[in-house]
């Protein structure tokens, strides 16, 4: 009997992970192989998957430089980097004051970073684009770095916080001993022991930075087209050009696959750190 529940009770639980895996994957596949096939061929009723029709047409299209592709995925590298290169120093520092520092008004503090979360970006656009037309920040990296900081930063102050405040005070105050000075004992003791948090905050910051859409279809024009505003732009008034479009969708997902890829070790240490001190 009890051999019997085990095994429907492994059963369900694989059951309910391959339906899992099949339900996440299962999109990424079909944008895969529908990319190798032309429009003709997505258009039919119903779509004609037969494998002579495999193309590498719509990759070709794309990757011309006419198409700005490849600008795009330049763009949005840049501004991904940087965005979280910046929220990864600037948090990491300020969640680290916010953990252990006795700072008057902290929990305000911490109260005023979260409600910035809780505005909509449709509420804030409109403001946002007229300071940002008065500043001639409009279609600049820099521009968008600092729009893009704004929710981002919210969100590595929260999650570093956590993980800092899960540091044993012992190291700390063994380094005060040592006449170490606050800023010393953070980037020697701290930030050695957190760098699987760290890289696990900054992989989640470039990600958002990479896909993010609504900021960037407002307040780009030419030169700083991000690759989600690229992708966009094979759906035309009067047509969609289906294969170009899930191309570029498979191309820009390409670095965040690898990114992912190469720090996975850090990304599941820093869950697992995450989920033990919660």
């Amino acid at each position: 009997m009890i051999s019997n529940r085990r095994f429907l009770h492994r059963f369900f639980i694989r059951l309910g992970l391959a339906t899992f895996t099949l339900l996440a994957l299962g999109p990424v596949l079909w944008g895969v192989v529908t990319s190798l096939f032309p429009l003709t061929s997505l258009t039919s009723r119903p779509p004609d998957l037969n494998p002579v029709n495999i193309t590498i047409e719509n990759y070709i299209l794309v990757l011309d430089t006419s198409r700005g592709l490849f600008s795009g995925l330049i763009n949005s590298f840049i501004i991904a980097f940087f965005t979280s290169a910046i929220g990864l120093v600037v948090g990491s520092m300020a969640a680290y004051s916010l953990a252990r520092l006795n700072m008057p008004g902290r929990n305000k503090i911490l109260m005023m970073i979260l409600a910035t979360q809780m505005f909509p970006g449709i509420v804030i656009i409109i403001p946002l684009f007229l300071v940002m037309s008065r500043l001639n920040l409009v279609d600049t990296h820099f521009g968008l770095i600092m729009v893009y900081l704004s929710f981002i930063l919210p969100i590595v102050i929260w999650i570093l916080k956590g993980f800092f405040e899960g540091v044993p005070m012992e190291l700390e105050r063994a380094a005060a001993v040592d006449g170490a000075t606050p800023l010393q004992t953070f980037r020697f003791i701290v930030l050695p022991i957190s760098l699987p948090p760290l890289f696990a905050t900054g992989v989640f910051a470039f990600i958002e930075s990479w896909n993010e859409f609504f900021f960037a279809i407002i307040l780009t024009r030419i030169d700083v087209k991000t690759a989600p505003i690229a992708i966009a732009e094979f759906s035309g008034q009067y047509t969609t050009l289906y294969g170009q479009m899930l191309a570029s969708a498979v191309l820009a997902s390409i670095p965040v696959v690898v990114l992912a890829i190469i720090f996975r070790k850090f990304i599941l240490e820093g869950f697992v750190e995450g989920a033990i001190k919660a």
